[in-house]
C-alpha cells in the first residue's frame, strides 16, 4: 500500500483536502496529513482525524511517539502539498524550519509536489516565483494554479489545481514506469459518424470507454499520451474530437512520429454518399435507399512509425480467431485486441474480455474491468 503524507496549509482553499483524502482512499492509499497552524483556523484537527490514517499538527505533537517532524514522514512514499499558501511555500523553499509543519516538509526526502492557491498579486509577487522556480530546481513538481474567480472576488491566475487533476498527478507519480516515461502514445476510440445528409448520419455503438482506459492506463505509466476519440471525456492529457472517418485519417496522418499507435475506434466499414441539407420525407414516400461505398481501411493504410495495436470486435466465437489473426497479418500488426461480444460482453459496459494476439503468443483475459484490462494491454506493448 502507497502512502501519501498530505500537507495542508492556511488557505481558504483547505476544505479541497477532505475531497483529496477521499480520493487517495477509494484508490486504497494510505494517507497521513501534516496541519499548518494556520489552517487550524479555519479548520479542526478533529474533521481531519475523522478522514485520514494519521494527523500531525502542532496540539498533537509527541517525542514519546511518531508524532514528530523526524518520525511522521519516515514511512511515506510522497509529499502532496496542498493547498500551498504563499507563506509556507516561502519559508520551504529558503529552509525557515520555525515551526512543525516547515520542519516536518523539510525532514525527508520523498518525491514533492506543490499545488500552490494564492491571491493573483501574491503568486505573481517576485518572492513566490523566485521560490517557486527554486522548488522545481530541486526537483519538486509544481501543479500550477488555475484562472478563476478567487476568495477575494478578483478573477485571476492564483485558485488551487482541480482537485481530480491533482489526485491525477499523484497516482501518474506513484506508477510511473522508466520504460514508458519517454514514449509517446496515440489512443484512438469512439465510433465514427459518416453523414447521410446534414442532419442524419450511419454511426455504431462503441462507447469509447476501452480506449479511455487504455488512454489513461498509459497516461499513469508516465507516457506522453494523446486520445483521438469521438466521445467527450475529462482528461488529463490532450483529446482531439473526430467525427468521421475523414476526420479521424486526418488526425492520424498528424501523429505519424510516435511510438505506440492504440487503434480501438470503431471505423465504420461502410459510407454513405452524404447529401447536402436535409432529405425531406415528402420526396421519399416509398422509402429511401441508400448506396453505401466500401470505406477506406484507415488502420492498414496508416504509415504509422511506431508500433501499430488492432482491435476487432466478432459476434461469431467459432470464427473470431481466425479472423483475427487474419487480420494481424493483412494490416501488419504488431498485436490484435480480439473482442467477442456476448452477453456478457456488450457495448458500453465496464468490463471487457479480450484476447490478446500477436504473431508468436495468444493469450485470453477474463471478463476484467476496462481499467485493469488496459495495464495488462501496456504490460504486452512493453513486450513488442
Amino acid at each position: 500500500m502507497k502512502t501519501i503524507l498530505l500537507a495542508v496549509s492556511g488557505s481558504i482553499a483547505f476544505y479541497k483536502a477532505y475531497e483529496l483524502i477521499s480520493l487517495f482512499k477509494k484508490e486504497g492509499f494510505k494517507v497521513k496529513v501534516l496541519l499548518s497552524e494556520g489552517v487550524l483556523k479555519f479548520a479542526s484537527k478533529m474533521s481531519f482525524e475523522a478522514l485520514a490514517d494519521e494527523v500531525l499538527c502542532q496540539e498533537n505533537e509527541s517525542w514519546q511517539n511518531s508524532k514528530n517532524h523526524i518520525d511522521f514522514s519516515k514511512d511515506v512514499d510522497l509529499v502532496l502539498f496542498a493547498p500551498a499558501s504563499v507563506n509556507s511555500i516561502n519559508k520551504l523553499a529558503l529552509g525557515i524550519a520555525d515551526n512543525l509543519f516547515i520542519q516536518t516538509l523539510i525532514a525527508t526526502n520523498k518525491p514533492l509536489l506543490i499545488a500552490p492557491a494564492a491571491n493573483t498579486h501574491m503568486y505573481y509577487h517576485f518572492s513566490t516565483q523566485n521560490s517557486l522556480k527554486l522548488l522545481k530546481k530541486n526537483k519538486a513538481l509544481i501543479i500550477e494554479p488555475i484562472c478563476k474567480v478567487l476568495a477575494c472576488k478578483e478573477k485571476g491566475l492564483g485558485a488551487l489545481a482541480e482537485v481530480k487533476s491533482i489526485f491525477d498527478l499523484v497516482k501518474r507519480e506513484f506508477l510511473k514506469q522508466e520504460f514508458w516515461q519517454d514514449k509517446s502514445v496515440i489512443v484512438t476510440g469512439g465510433g465514427t459518424r459518416e453523414k447521410i445528409d446534414d442532419v442524419r448520419c450511419i454511426s455504431n455503438f462503441s462507447s469509447g470507454k476501452m480506449a479511455k482506459a487504455i488512454a489513461d492506463a498509459f497516461y499513469f505509466l508516465g507516457a506522453r499520451v494523446k486520445l483521438l476519440s469521438s466521445m467527450d471525456f475529462d482528461t488529463p492529457y490532450k483529446l482531439c474530437k473526430f467525427e468521421s472517418s475523414q476526420d479521424l485519417k486526418h488526425l492520424l496522418d498528424e501523429n505519424l512520429e510516435n511510438d505506440f499507435l492504440i487503434m480501438a475506434a470503431a471505423v465504420s466499414d461502410f459510407i454513405p454518399q452524404s447529401t447536402k441539407g436535409k432529405i425531406k420525407k415528402n420526396d421519399h414516400l416509398q422509402g429511401l435507399n441508400l448506396h453505401l461505398s466500401l470505406n477506406e481501411d484507415l488502420l492498414k493504410n496508416c504509415h504509422f512509425k511506431g508500433k501499430k495495436i488492432g482491435f476487432k470486435m466478432e459476434f461469431d466465437s467459432q470464427n473470431a480467431l481466425e479472423n483475427a489473426k487474419k487480420c494481424l497479418q493483412d494490416k501488419n500488426l504488431d498485436m490484435i485486441c480480439l473482442n467477442i461480444m456476448g452477453l456478457n460482453n456488450y457495448f458500453g459496459s465496464d468490463q471487457n474480455e479480450l484476447y490478446f494476439i500477436t504473431s508468436h503468443t495468444q493469450d485470453k483475459s477474463i471478463l476484467e474491468d476496462k481499467g485493469i484490462l488496459a495495464f495488462e494491454l501496456a504490460k504486452r506493448c512493453e513486450k513488442l
